[in-house]
């Protein structure tokens, strides 16, 4: 399903996709690209948007299913048309520059009357060498625990997956270094969201795809428009 009118680019181009609807959305992207040709096209460019990758023919296009908004850097407002008049959701970092007590970072998530629909946590790292951890709670459900995919895999499966790539201490150094973090700083790292052992969602930088059915779209359009920082 589709909303609102479709839009041209402004400049005598194809038209802009159409907003989607947001509900049942399983990869996004956060960006600004609406469309994108084939190697050497033309790149268009939009409002920063919650967006659902496609491919078009040879080259891609990305439709917006939240437009997003910051009025202040504490706030963030989704809407569900172009014309950003219908709120889908508002996300508000929580006391103090956005930090709660022991150097957490809380969100809360509303929709458009105001009801809570949710909250995102930012935990930071219990060791000076890790990295922050991610909690998302959704009423109803059991919690969402965001951290690097080494951490999130078990010693074994995590040393599986590195065989081939690493060999020796390596391994080890990942395991312990990498849990909850340890990527290059200049590399966006993956992560792997669970809940109760099941993985029910999986991020790298901006790219999210929902894997359990029950998850709220709307908290994992915040968790991207917060962004791994």
């Amino acid at each position: 399903m589709v909303f609102g009118r479709t839009t041209r680019d402004g400049r005598g181009g194809e038209p802009l996709p159409s907003v989607l609807d947001w509900r049942g959305v399983t990869a996004f992207t956060v960006g600004r690209v609406e469309r994108q040709g084939a190697k050497g096209g033309r790149t268009v460019f939009g409002p920063t948007a919650v967006r659902v990758p496609r491919r078009e023919g040879a080259g891609r296009v990305f439709p917006p299913c939240a437009l997003i908004v910051a009025p202040d850097a504490d706030t963030s407002v989704l809407y569900e048309d172009r014309e950003m008049l219908r709120v889908l959701c508002t996300v508000v970092r929580e006391g103090v520059d956005g930090r709660a007590d022991g150097g957490e970072r809380r969100y809360v998530v509303r929709d458009a009357a105001g009801q809570e629909v949710g909250r995102v946590r930012r935990v930071p790292p219990a060791r000076r060498l890790l990295r922050h951890t991610w909690r998302v709670e959704q009423p109803g459900r059991p919690e969402i625990v965001g951290r690097n995919k080494w951490a999130a895999l078990s010693r074994q499966d995590a040393a599986v997956h590195a065989a081939g790539r690493l060999v020796g201490g390596v391994v080890d150094s990942v395991l312990s270094l990498g849990a909850d973090g340890g990527d290059a700083p200049r590399r966006d790292r993956t992560l792997l969201w669970t809940a109760e052992g099941e993985e029910v969602m999986r991020s790298e930088g901006a790219d999210f795809r929902v894997k359990a059915p029950w998850v709220e779209r709307r908290l994992a359009f915040a968790v991207a428009v917060i962004g791994d920082q």
